[in-house]
Formats: structure tokens, C-alpha cells, sequence
């Protein structure tokens, strides 16, 4: 997927910057696309629900952990 590549191969200081609050969607985007990908039926439900319920402040783990370790957190 040209998505999941694009998003993994920005800079880290893009990465962060698509963590701020609005643009953090663009992450949970990315990790729904990848569960998908891999057929992770389970982490699709897991994100879709932290998508819709969470998203307002799980923000700010996806930039705290971007920060500490240049990743996304995952389970």
C-alpha cells in the first residue's frame, strides 16, 4: 500500500508534526490500513474503537512516544 510506505518513510520530525491533534487521524488511518493489511482483524476492531472513543486524547501518547522513540505505539 502506497499509504503505509509513504507514512513510514517521512522524516521524524514529520512524524511528529502529523501527531499534533487534528492531523494525529492521519496515524489512526495508518494503523487501521496496516491491521488490514495484515489480516489483524482483532487490532482493526482494537483502533477502530480507540479511533472513535479515544482519538481526542490518545493524541498525546502517539506524540510522547514519537518523541521518546520515533515510532508509533502499538500493542
Amino acid at each position: 500500500m502506497g499509504y503505509i510506505n509513504w507514512m513510514d518513510g517521512l522524516s521524524k520530525g514529520l512524524k511528529i508534526v502529523f501527531c499534533i491533534f487534528y492531523l494525529d487521524l492521519t496515524w489512526m488511518v495508518y494503523r487501521i490500513i496496516k491491521f488490514v493489511r495484515e489480516k489483524n482483524w482483532t487490532m482493526v476492531v482494537v483502533w477502530g474503537i480507540i479511533a472513535v472513543l479515544l482519538g481526542w486524547i490518545w493524541w498525546v501518547v502517539d506524540l510522547v512516544v514519537m518523541i521518546a522513540k520515533g515510532e508509533l505505539f502499538s500493542f
